[in-house]
Order: C-alpha cells, then structure tokens, then sequence
C-alpha cells in the first residue's frame, strides 16, 4: 500500500517535469493527484447548473457557494430563483452577480448582489421590477457596477451605474445596441449605441462624462461596423472604427480627447479588436458581419509601428482574450456539426417540419504573439451560456477573462461526452488535457 502510493506520487511528480518540455503536439492525460500539487493561480466563479454561484480554484478545491437557495421550476406555474452573470471586480476581492425569481401570477424581482469569494458579505445593491439587468461591468476603481437592463415596458435598453457601497442606481443612457469602455480613472465611458447596420439615425459615439450629473459629448467621426470601443489600459488611448473621408472602414487610434491620432488599417465587412494589458499591441478581427459579432481573420499590429503585422493562421476566428502577460491570444474557430442521419432517417427529416438538430463545436488555439506561431489546444462543445457570449466577446473582454492570471491556464464551460454540461480548465501549451472540474454553465476566472 504504501509503495503504491509513492509511486502514484512519483508519476505525477515526473509528470509535472515532463509537461515543460514536451514536444508540440504531445499531451499528457490528467491524473487526479495534478490538482492537489500544481500552483494555484486566483479563482474561479461559476454558475452551477443548480442556479447558483460557486466559487473554487483550478483544481476544483476550495469550493464556496456564493448562493445556495437558488429553485428551478419543475412547472410552468413554480416559483423559481436563479443566479447568473458573474463578474469580478478589478482587485478580485468582490464578486457580483444577477439573481431573478418570481412565479407565474406574480411579478418577477430582478436584483444585483455584490459578495466576497467566499459568500461572506453577501449585499443587494439593486432591484427591479421593471428593470432586467443582463451585462454587469465594474468601474476600474471598483466603486461603482454598471449594467444594461432590459425595460419591461417597452424592451429598450438602458444602461445605469449604481455605487456598490450602497446608494440609489442612476439611468445613464439608452440606446440598442449599446456598448462602452470605462476610462481607467472610472470617470468617463466612450460609448457605442445604435449599430450602424440596424438603426442608423440613432447610431452615436459619445464621451459620457459621470460626475453627479451625466455630461454627454459627441464625437464627430461616422462609426464603421463594429461594436465596443477600447480604452487603453494605460489611459492614453483610444481605439474605435470609423469612416474615412475617402469613404473607407478604418480602424483608428484618438487621443483621450476623441482625436484622431492616426490610421490603423483599413478593412472591408465589420471589425472587433481588444488592446494588450500593457497597452503596447492590437489585436483585432476583421472580416464577414454576423449580426452579432464578426468572423474573420486575427491580426496583431505594434500600436506605435502598425505596420508590423503578425497574422494568426486560422481564418475564421469568432473570439479572441488576450492573456494577462499581454505574450498571447486565446481565440475560438467555431463550426458546425451536422447529426449522422440513421437508415431511412433523411426521408424523415424531409417530410418532417422539424429542423434537424446541429452541434456548434469551437476549436481552441493559442497564439504565441512574440513569435507568430499558433497552437491547437483543444476542440469542445461550448455550454449554449459560453456560446452566448462569444458575438459580444469585444465587450466581455472588457469585463471578464477566461484567462488564469499567471497567464498559464484557460476555463472552459463545455459538455463532457455523456452530454452533462461542466466547468474546465486546461494548460495554455497545449501540454495536458482538459481537466473537468464541476458542473457548471458559465465560468470566469478572477483578475488577481
């Protein structure tokens, strides 16, 4: 017994060595003693297919639940409470999250809680029953959550900030669709609202400036395809896309004023791009308009040398996040997988009025920015949660990140093979296999 056990640790130890030195293209299976000894690097919060938040680390240890009276209705007319969207604040200390419940000859409450990781500290800071909030993003200063909501009344969306101290939520703006950066001093937003190619007479670029009273200012430039503008982290910068006088789509840097500074790159379709965490590089996609989100191309260009391009080898990416060491780029290749039809079914299915059921599969890779090299990680089966996001990952990566924060690890929501869907993580080399970790729907990993 006891040489067994020795010898167990011995594999997983020479595991731990070989894995930094493995050919490309080489993995090693998970063993179950790999989460106990590797490092552990921030936490994970997820939304449990109970409706509730957890919490726990890469190895799935250390597992808080933020909320635990979550019900799913077992009928149409059962009361139910359910959690979603969770969002981290900047410093990894808080965590918040949407909470609804309700029944059905009852109206339904909508409200915003802010907890610590470990479920401690649990607050309401907003609620609703007119409002809906579906998107959560901090302020850079952590003092503030601002949000988009849903008008019961009228199905617009507006977009409030409430202090998450306490104190009452302020109506920002409006518009559909609606995206925006926060400034890193948290003072102002540059904000996108109105896609050019849905309504174009409401389309706006405007500086919000939050001081007790909403200051807006316009911006005089006529966006191109695309929808969330980007801040860089340094606060010196701005990226957006716009028309040029010559008729053309460019992506443009401005200064933090809205000037414009100089011409990115030209593009034909629609565009999505995310500044590096250390505010030197570009990425960005540039391709077909999905209504929502773009597929196309990754590029990567030096923000003071845009000539300098480094080009992922995919050519139909839908998401990219950049790592938090600003090294690399996990990004997403999504396809379709059609059901293999049994004898005589295709006969069915064509007098049937029934559309066949397809398989959105997402192909992960990771490219390595300094050396132009891209890597397959793995292929999965998105939960419909995750899937959701990707159109809008230009905005999400401005509020979340599937990223570990040493850069090293990835979490993926994904269905295991008997179709239960589950929390993952695996090594940004490539280097090991998914390692399923809890149930789950939807997952992100803190900053810190």
């Amino acid at each position: 017994m006891k040489r067994t056990g020795l010898g167990l640790i011995g594999g997983v130890l020479l595991s731990l060595l070989i894995v930094g030195c493995l050919p490309e293209g080489v993995r090693v299976p998970q063993s179950p003693l790999l989460r106990s000894l590797e490092r552990k690097a921030g936490l994970i919060a997820y939304v449990g297919i109970d409706g509730n938040i957890y919490t726990m680390d890469q190895g799935g240890g250390r597992q808080r639940a933020i909320t635990d009276d979550a019900k799913i209705p077992e009928t149409a007319a059962a009361e139910f409470r359910l959690y979603q969207s969770p969002a981290w604040s900047p410093d990894s200390r808080r965590i918040a999250f949407i909470g609804v419940r309700g029944a059905q000859d009852t109206p339904g409450t909508a409200s915003i809680f802010v907890a610590s990781p470990d479920g401690a500290e649990r607050r309401e800071v907003f609620t609703s029953q007119e409002r809906v909030p579906f998107y959560l993003y901090w302020s850079p200063d952590g003092e503030r959550l601002s949000f988009l909501a849903t008008v019961i009344a009228t199905g617009n969306t507006v977009l409030q900030t409430v202090p998450v101290s306490g104190g009452e939520a302020q109506v920002v703006d409006a518009g559909q669709p609606y995206y925006w950066v926060w400034s890193p001093d948290s003072r102002r937003m540059l904000i996108h609202a109105g896609g050019e190619a849905l309504t174009p007479s409401a389309e706006r670029l405007a500086f919000l400036t939050l001081n007790g009273e909403v200051v807006e200012e316009g911006m005089t430039v006529r966006p191109a395809r695309f929808q969330a503008p980007a801040w860089s982290p340094n606060g010196r910068r701005l990226l957006l896309a716009a028309r040029t006088t010559e008729g053309k789509s460019a992506l443009l840097l401005a200064d933090p004023q809205g000037a414009v500074e100089k011409e990115l790159a030209t593009f034909e379709g629609t565009i999505a791009f995310g500044w590096s965490p250390d505010s030197k590089k570009i990425a960005y996609i540039a391709g077909e308009d999905q209504q929502p989100g773009v597929v196309g191309r990754l590029t990567v260009i030096d923000a003071e040398k845009p000539m300098a391009v480094k080009t992922a080898q995919e050519d139909r990416i839908a998401a990219f996040f950049w790592s938090p060491d600003s090294r690399k780029i996990a990004y997403f290749v999504p396809s379709v997988l059609s059901p293999t039809p049994e004898p005589n079914q295709a006969e069915k299915s064509a007098r049937s009025e029934q559309p066949q059921q397809l398989t959105v599969l997402l192909t992960l890779h990771v490219f390595d920015v300094q050396r132009g090299r891209d890597r397959r990680i793995a292929t999965f089966q998105p939960t419909s949660q995750f899937l959701g996001i990707l159109p809008y990952f230009d905005q999400y990566q401005r509020s979340a990140t599937i990223w570990s924060p040493d850069s090293r690890n990835l979490v993926l929501p994904a269905y295991a093979s008997d179709g239960k869907p589950g929390i993952w993580v695996v090594p940004a080399s490539g280097a090991m296999e998914m390692r399923y970790l809890a149930d789950g729907l939807l997952a992100f990993w803190s900053w810190k």
